[in-house]
């Protein structure tokens, strides 16, 4: 492994279970590790082979089975779309289902993918992703999905709702930027943590009635 990458934290009971880019000289993969305390981590290897990457963990079984997002680079044909898969156990992955993928033009036009671990609300799951356009700018847009069927959209954002403004997101490393992968949602504030230009940390604080206005029903 060259490195690990744009880590996830997902909890589930007494466990983080945290989902990195492991990348090496045969592409970039999704690794896991799991942890109680930060000081100990277990070791649970490739979750999903490569090349795929922005693995996003539900916090919570649906219907008996763990979910996750992921994302496959199609090298053939194809766009880095994301798609929706099940476990048994958080180690082995399947049932691939397309969920979304990007669109013809405006700010996502290039690629989706990832963001942050799907948090729970009383209309459903809200859903934190990222896109790109064709000239790389990275925008967070989010989505809105059925409590007991997340590969249901039931309502997405059209315009972004966190886009490079500032100066210390246009620039740096990867200029015109925001990128997450991870938020807390509290007291109706979701808190999104997220890189401005790929060099610094950031946060931003959205009130949840601010992302339900944002949202257009599929």
């Amino acid at each position: 492994c060259w490195g690990m990458e744009d880590p996830r934290i997902t909890k589930i009971e007494d466990n983080y279970y945290i989902n990195y880019t492991s990348v090496t000289r045969h592409g970039a993969a999704t690794s896991l590790l799991a942890t109680r305390d930060f000081v100990i981590f277990e070791r649970k290897g490739v979750i999903f082979a490569p090349e795929n990457k922005d693995v996003t963990i539900f916090p919570e079984k649906i219907n008996g089975s763990y979910v996750a997002f992921n994302r496959p680079v199609p090298c053939s044909i194809g766009y880095p779309d994301m798609w929706i898969a099940k476990s048994p156990d958080l180690i082995h992955w399947g049932e691939q289902r397309h969920f979304s993928g990007v669109t013809t033009d405006g700010w996502e036009n290039g690629r989706i993918g990832g963001g942050a671990v799907p948090f729970k609300t009383e209309k459903g799951w809200i859903k934190i992703y990222h896109g790109a356009d064709q000239e790389n700018r990275y925008c967070l847009g989010a989505f809105l999905l059925d409590k007991d069927d997340p590969a249901k959209i039931i309502a997405r954002t059209k315009d972004p709702i966190l886009k490079p403004e500032t100066d210390y997101e246009k620039e740096g490393f990867f200029e015109n930027v925001v990128f997450t992968c991870g938020c807390l949602f509290e007291n109706d504030i979701v808190s999104i943590y997220y890189g401005a230009a790929d060099d610094k940390i950031c946060r931003a604080d959205i009130h949840i009635r601010e992302i339900y206005k944002a949202l257009q029903i599929m």
